[in-house]
């Protein structure tokens, strides 16, 4: 597997020249987003390609995507730049270059600085606890995917005050981030060495690493405590109770994480105060629906145009594949939106009728999983619920039908139902693994067997380097905010909205930070219910 933020595989994308237009246009997005890990929505992006054919899609699938386009230029082509836009670009696509106009450096550290300079949200955040104190000397553990804009989430926290411990598990891991991390004197229970020693003959050994590290972390004593999948503080409430006496309270990163959180406070077992920062508009809003559905949708790309799949009769690109999506909740909508975005041609298989309807009047088919899968090229789980796609489900796909997940959760596709049956796993190239029944192998005139991107897990940070360094400066900056409320005390175990206020904190430092403001005016006075005007206040009062 892919480790996070390495994505060697990228490597083998071929130029962009060798390729009908379509698929030229969307290598270069795809490079130009991961030359910096950058957005391509909100983004300010510069077309400088002289081949009109590609140009011309090349323009409009940045326009379906959100970004920001300059006006063509009427001289001579520079570097970038257009006054009446509004300043510099963010991102630059030309003949001769691809991204941001700075070069990133590949080291550890540089991708670790590169993200700390773009997330001015985060930063911000983090001056004001700081300056009021909020984490003086407060214990902090960080439990999320490690790549180089957890590791600046890290650090901000540090200069924030508090003493920080990092975890993640090891499929999550980049083990150069970690290192750098422990250059700068941060306490990592992680794998700091590439692949766990013993993983190439024991399935478990990596299991078993992780789980002795998520215990070390939670003996260290954090006090209040970042999680995504509310994995750690799950593991508090049922093995490790002793951690509880010491911890005040934790925010939750991720939909799948606060599922169970609730499920526990029905139960009358969440011990303490968790804010959902999942919740919070400034994260929903960006991270799941326009982030995730972004790096997914590219981290698919980038792994399939590969030669070893090419060899073996799989065409790159994604215009003109049909793409079904599993889940029509925002991580869905953002795969759909970006995929199609990218010329494919989306279903939509949703349980919940409203969000079918959603996805319908949105532009895409919708249909059931037994007439749409067998129809597919792509299948994206998108849902974050266990065994999505069951094996009857995989059992119904082509041959050749590439199928990742996108967020996730353990088992979110049903690979532990397909070894019982006897299907059988083998590598392709470092991210994608074919799987194949056991009436069906290599020597029966298939070419291909079911393409299984980054062995189940989260295909965007297993993959590739995660989100976009702009959306998680959002969501690390409500983390912060969360953190913030929490160290403050008073608020009873159970789990917790984030306030409005905080949310427009978070929002007011990322607008200001992209060129941006909301309404400076004065706002009304707020009423009970948000009421436009007094309840006495109607249309059919009595005229004299």
């Amino acid at each position: 597997m892919t480790a996070p933020g390495s994505a060697p595989d990228s490597a083998h994308v071929p130029a962009p020249g060798s390729a009908p237009p379509p698929l030229r246009a969307e290598r270069l997005i795809r490079g130009a987003a991961r030359a910096g890990n950058g957005l391509i929505a909100g983004a300010r992006v510069a077309v400088r390609v002289s081949d009109p054919e590609v140009a011309e899609p090349l323009r409009s699938a940045l326009r379906r995507m959100g970004a920001r386009l300059e006006r063509e230029p009427a001289g001579p082509i520079g570097a970038g730049g257009d006054p009446a836009s509004g300043g510099e670009a963010d991102i630059v696509i030309g003949d001769e270059r691809v991204g941001p106009p700075e070069i990133r450096d590949g080291s550890a550290a540089g991708r670790i600085a590169w993200a700390r300079a773009r997330m001015p949200a985060t930063a911000a955040l983090a001056d004001e606890l700081r300056s009021s104190g909020a984490l003086a000397g407060a214990r902090v553990a960080v439990s999320l995917v490690i790549e180089p804009k957890t590791a600046a989430l890290a650090l901000a926290l540090r200069g924030a005050g508090a003493e920080v411990a990092v975890f993640g598990a090891a499929s999550e891991t980049d083990p150069a981030v970690v290192r750098e991390l422990l250059r700068e004197g941060l306490t990592v229970f992680a794998p700091a060495s590439g692949p766990v020693a013993g993983s190439e003959t024991d399935p478990d050994a990596a299991a078993v690493a992780d789980a002795r590290h998520a215990a070390a972390v939670l003996d260290w004593g954090p006090e209040l405590l970042v999680d995504d999948g509310a994995h750690l503080i799950r593991l508090a409430h049922t093995e490790r109770p002793d951690a509880l006496v010491r911890l005040r309270g934790a925010s939750e990163e991720t939909t799948s994480g606060v599922r169970p959180l609730r499920e526990m406070q029905a139960e009358g077992a969440l011990r303490i105060p968790v804010l959902a920062a999942n919740d919070a508009r400034t994260k929903t809003l960006f991270d799941n629906r326009i982030g995730t559905g972004q790096s997914c949708v590219f981290a698919i790309a980038d792994a399939v145009d590969h030669p070893a799949l090419a060899e073996r009769g799989l065409a790159p690109g994604v215009a003109g594949r049909c793409w079904t999506v599993l889940g029509y909740g925002p991580v869905g909508e953002g795969v759909a939106r970006f995929a199609a975005a990218l010329g494919a041609r989306v279903t939509v298989v949703e349980r919940d009728a409203v969000r079918a309807l959603a996805a319908l009047h949105d532009g895409f088919e919708v249909g059931e999983p037994t007439s749409v899968l067998p129809l597919a090229d792509v299948v994206v789980s998108a849902t974050g619920i266990r065994h999505t796609l069951d094996a009857a489900g995989f059992g119904l796909l082509r041959p050749g039908t590439v199928v990742a997940v996108a967020g996730g959760v353990d088992d979110e596709l049903a690979l532990d139902a397909l070894r019982a049956l006897g299907w059988r796993r083998g590598a392709v190239t470092g991210s994608a693994g074919e799987w194949r029944p056991p009436a069906v192998d290599a020597s029966a005139g298939v070419a291909l067997g079911v393409i299984v991107l980054a062995d189940g897990g989260g295909v965007n940070y297993t993959a590739a380097e995660g989100n976009p360094v702009e959306v998680m400066d959002l969501s690390f900056a409500t983390q912060l905010a969360a953190l913030g409320r929490l160290s403050a005390g008073g608020l009873e175990p159970g789990v917790h909205r984030l306030g409005a206020e905080d949310e427009q904190r978070v929002a007011r430092a990322a607008l200001a930070a992209r060129g941006g403001s909301a309404h400076a005016g004065a706002a009304s006075a707020p009423r009970p219910g948000d009421a436009a005007q007094a309840w006495r206040a109607h249309r059919y009062r009595a005229r004299t």
